[in-house]
């Protein structure tokens, strides 16, 4: 069985150069690395090949993002032999054993997908992701198995089921993503891990979020419109209308008109973007404060 991690970058080398690193010390010894550098510019390609010659650099065009960026690295890594891939952030740390236990986890769930609880460190450990228990489409409401940035709480463990999985730390069958056709590109950088997700569970297939497998992020370098982020009001609303934002609308549009039941759809996307406003409101102090 071959596995292999890809991982999306545009700068930022030396994240990405301790991630590789990260994966170098993986007990887990039979992985291969897919990076693709989507026109980066402070030499991320030249250090990668300097210093981890094994990995599989894929150069992108420069406007290929994150979603298209996951889809040729994918393609790659099964044009290599992959069976299994993992979806990785370069701004991402793990311990040792990560690749090991979402690989073992795969052994006792393979018709499953299988992400990672995401978890950022300040002066003590909060909780970034964990899942996503059921979406009530029409009042654009997540329930999620614990609010992102509360404390961690002890004695997390097991497998759950959730709606929806990101990219960092996510075990894919190369299967399944070839049967529902990779990550959508009409999503350029962000909901496309949401929607893969999604469509997977359409196919049939569950995806579950292990608490035993932890990946912590560095989201201070997260991209625009997330509204945890101190920005100002102006740079909040003109990501509105940019397609590569969090907070794009013809990326929620398009989300819920594929999602959510026909009825209710645009019932949702309204409910959205008054959520988004409010939570920018609420939020947006709130990495300064934990």
């Amino acid at each position: 069985m071959k596995i292999f991690v890809v991982i999306a970058v545009f700068n930022r080398k030396a994240y990405t150069l301790q991630c590789l690193k990260l994966l170098q010390e993986q007990t887990c010894q039979n992985i291969g690395v897919v990076l693709v550098d989507d026109g980066s510019s402070d030499g991320t390609s030249d250090e990668v090949k300097r210093f981890f010659p094994e990995v599989v650099v894929v150069k992108g065009t420069g406007d290929w993002w994150w979603t298209k960026s996951m889809n040729q690295g994918c393609k790659a890594a099964i044009e290599h032999g992959a069976d299994l891939l993992i979806t990785l952030n370069n701004d991402t740390y793990f311990n040792a054993l990560l690749i090991e236990k979402l690989v073992r986890l795969h052994h006792q769930n393979p018709k499953a997908v299988i992400g990672s609880l995401n978890l950022i460190k300040k002066e003590q450990t909060y909780i970034f992701f964990s899942g996503i228990k059921d979406i009530i489409w029409w009042k654009a409401k997540e329930l999620k198995y614990h609010k992102a940035f509360s404390p961690l709480h002890e004695n997390m463990t097991g497998l759950h089921p959730t709606k929806c999985l990101n990219g960092r730390g996510t075990l894919i069958p190369v299967s399944i993503f070839n049967e529902v056709n990779g990550y959508n590109e009409q999503y350029p950088q962000y909901a496309s891990d949401y929607d893969l997700a999604l469509r997977i569970q359409k196919a049939g297939y569950p995806c579950f979020i292990s608490y035993d497998v932890v990946v912590h992020s560095y989201i201070e370098e997260t991209g625009g419109g997330k509204s945890f982020v101190k920005q100002s009001v102006f740079t909040f609303l003109k990501s509105f209308f940019n397609p590569y934002s969090q907070t794009s609308l013809k990326m929620w549009y398009r989300y819920y008109k594929s999602h959510a039941p026909q009825r209710v759809f645009l019932i949702g996307f309204i409910m959205q973007l008054l959520r988004t406003v409010y939570a920018f409101y609420k939020k947006r102090n709130i990495l300064h404060k934990i």
